[in-house]
């Protein structure tokens, strides 16, 4: 079920293709842990080589405070960074 008045805006850059983006739904799954917000944001883009990704929340303040990935999300401003050969989340943030 789709988290009611929440919506994700995401910006994926890759290393050799031009940048995506969409605006998408939240499943409160989703929201369990930070593994599983990439997995269904990557499951939705076109291309492997993603370097980057920004995301911009569209919510209350009331929905911040009730899930953690949200909260940990804008502490990293919501940016999150990726090597192009594992496709694995990198420490530089």
């Amino acid at each position: 079920m789709f988290v009611e008045n929440l919506k994700l805006d995401v910006i994926a850059t890759f290393e050799n293709h031009e940048q995506e983006w969409f605006k998408t739904s939240v499943k409160e799954t989703t929201l369990k842990s930070e593994k599983n917000l990439l997995n269904y944001i990557k499951k939705q883009l076109s291309y492997k080589d993603l370097i980057k990704l920004s995301l911009c929340w569209y919510c209350e303040k009331d929905i911040v405070n009730k899930y953690k990935v949200i909260q940990e999300s804008i502490l990293k401003n919501g940016k999150y960074f990726f090597d192009v050969n594992t496709n694995k989340l990198t420490k530089e943030q």
